[in-house]
């Protein structure tokens, strides 16, 4: 098996680090915070210490970063990986960035005889979605590696078309959690038990939608940062996207107000804060 690197282990990249020692795969891995090496490390991962001894270690380098500004680190900052590709190796980075800085990175690894491919992900009730952007070659390299990590794996085009997907993806589930909390808190001014719109007509509004624990995974900053590349996509394009542009106005007024640590459901504070002095009318 291929010897893998793996930069990132908050809780995409550390599940990941997880899955591929199960699978069998040596892995190098690398974090800023020590604390989150020690499962991977139990696992029988080795450390590095900088991204460019990650390049040397391994074949194929996966990133699970949290946005572009991470992987240029990475890929550009002192001893990073550009400086150490080799011929053959393949980079994948997962974490969901502007597509640009995808195509841009892949530009820079071909010059070296190496090759990268976008691979983000969304998860849903069976595990991870992998969408990938690159060529046919680099997605056949991947293929076996990305199936163990992934329930469904599929190849959407040329490197950054995995990001646009991804961006597609994150713009229907920032609608959706907008809509949600509107209809919670419009039922609640009207004097009705919100839990209806779930017991009753069966719309699949969260649990958290309805209560203060807002602590989940797939925090509201990211998905933040997620609307700021749509809006950036956008208007490189020329798309007219005015409805997810008032979401994005939402979740910007959620995260300068609410926990850093929150997630997306957090974004229904926006709506109480709106109605806090507009009790609803009496029940009929």
């Amino acid at each position: 098996m291929e010897h893998v690197g793996l930069i990132g282990l908050g809780n995409v990249g550390g599940g990941f680090a997880r899955t591929l020692r199960e699978a069998g795969y040596p892995l190098t891995v690398l974090d800023k915070d020590p604390a989150k090496l020690k499962p991977a490390l139990t696992l029988g991962a080795d450390a590095a210490a900088t991204p460019g001894e990650v390049a040397d270690k391994t074949a194929i380098i996966i990133l699970s970063l949290p946005g572009s500004p991470p992987v240029e680190a990475v890929m550009e900052g002192p001893d990073g990986i550009l400086t150490h590709l080799r011929k053959g190796q393949l980079v994948i980075d997962t974490g969901t960035t502007r597509p640009q800085t995808d195509i841009h990175y892949e530009t820079l690894c071909r010059a070296s005889g190496a090759g990268l491919i976008d691979a983000p992900i969304t998860g849903r009730s069976k595990g991870w979605i992998m969408m990938v952007g690159g060529s046919e070659s680099d997605f056949n390299k991947a293929r076996t590696l990305l199936s163990s990590l992934s329930y469904k794996l599929e190849h959407v085009g040329p490197v950054g078309r995995g990001q646009v997907l991804k961006l597609a993806n994150q713009l229907v589930l920032a609608g959706q959690w907008a809509v949600w909390s509107e209809a919670v808190t419009f039922a609640q001014q009207a004097g009705l038990d919100p839990h209806l719109l779930s017991d009753c007509l069966e719309f699949p509004v969260p649990d958290s939608v309805y209560g203060d624990d807002f602590g989940a995974a797939g925090t509201l900053a990211l998905h933040y940062k997620d609307l700021a590349y749509i809006i950036e996509l956008a208007h490189d394009t020329g798309a007219n996207i005015p409805v997810t542009s008032l979401v994005h106005e939402v979740f910007k007024a959620a995260n300068v107000a609410g926990d850093p640590a929150w997630n997306q459901p957090g974004i229904v504070t926006y709506w109480r804060r709106l109605n806090k002095s507009k009790p609803g009318p009496e029940s009929p």
